[in-house]
């Protein structure tokens, strides 16, 4: 796992907010590597991400990425979407209510959802939790994304950094 944070010095209402972004998946199964992809993508906007944002590649463990945004304010996990759209298709979904109807993220060690149902316990779980994600064109050995969803990425990025400064909707 890899964390990055964006240490600019924050306003009074911003030092008050955390933020937490976690890109998780494969790297070298083409498209399951699209949260790393992601966080790549944000380390190069980094001066222009809100003060207190961290960038956060977990891989493909349920509990890194736990531990990732515990303590924050806000988490937005960047994944691979297996839902029956096109490739390419950019999907958003919150995951802390409990009538969301949200894709399983399903990890290699664990599933997402039930690491975050009893995460609670040992992580101190963020009130808003996203999934942001991409629906893959293929999931198997590339470290390259497919054209679909390299073409997503750059939307894919922007709604992540517009998610980070949106006010919360309670």
């Amino acid at each position: 796992m890899t964390a990055k944070s964006n240490d600019a010095r924050p306003s009074a209402t911003e030092e008050s907010r955390r933020r937490a972004v976690v890109g998780v998946g494969s790297m070298v199964l083409g498209d399951d590597g699209v949260g790393y992809h992601a966080i790549e993508a944000l380390q190069e906007h980094d001066g222009d991400l809100p003060a207190g944002t961290t960038l956060t590649h977990a891989g493909t463990t349920a509990f890194l990425a736990l531990e990732a945004m515990s303590g924050a304010d806000l988490a937005i996990v960047v994944d691979a979407l297996a839902i029956d759209e096109s490739p390419g298709t950019i999907r958003e979904y919150r995951l802390d209510r409990p009538d969301t109807s949200a894709p399983e993220v399903t990890m290699h060690d664990y599933s997402f959802t039930d690491a975050l149902a009893v995460g609670d316990a040992a992580y101190d779980v963020p009130e808003e939790v996203y999934l942001i994600g991409v629906v893959p064109e293929r999931l198997e050995p590339a470290v390259e994304l497919s054209e679909p969803v390299e073409t997503a990425l750059p939307e894919l990025v922007s709604r992540i950094e517009r998610r980070l400064v949106t006010e919360t909707d309670h």
